[in-house]
């Protein structure tokens, strides 16, 4: 089985997500195990939470974590999770990204 350090990145999904708990479990096809990802890793701005069955990129490290051979160090969501998007925090809202602009103009 070939070393991975967290310098790899990898392109792959999230099998299952815990938002309760912060914590999910993502797979790619290049690597054997399946990797812990707690929510601090997902590397986007303000509500950070991800969806089972979603498109992630992410690098990863061997280490034990609640039973599994490696963890995420770093998670981009996939499409649609550019800079400035997040997630919404409203129950009621479809799963989503949203994005906002904010312009100041400096007075004379």
């Amino acid at each position: 089985m070939p070393d991975t350090t967290s310098a790899e990145v990898f392109s792959g999904r999230v099998l299952e997500w815990h938002g309760e708990e912060g914590w999910g479990v993502l797979v790619s096809d290049a690597l054997p195990d399946r990797v812990w990802a707690h929510f601090s890793a997902i590397r986007a701005e303000g509500y950070r939470e991800l969806t089972a069955g979603q498109s992630v990129t992410f690098s990863a490290e061997r280490a034990e974590q609640d039973g599994y051979r490696r963890r995420a160090v770093s998670v981009w969501p996939g499409a649609g999770a550019g800079a400035g998007a997040r997630r919404s925090r409203d129950e009621r809202a479809r799963p989503g990204y949203s994005s906002e602009l904010s312009i100041r103009f400096d007075e004379p």
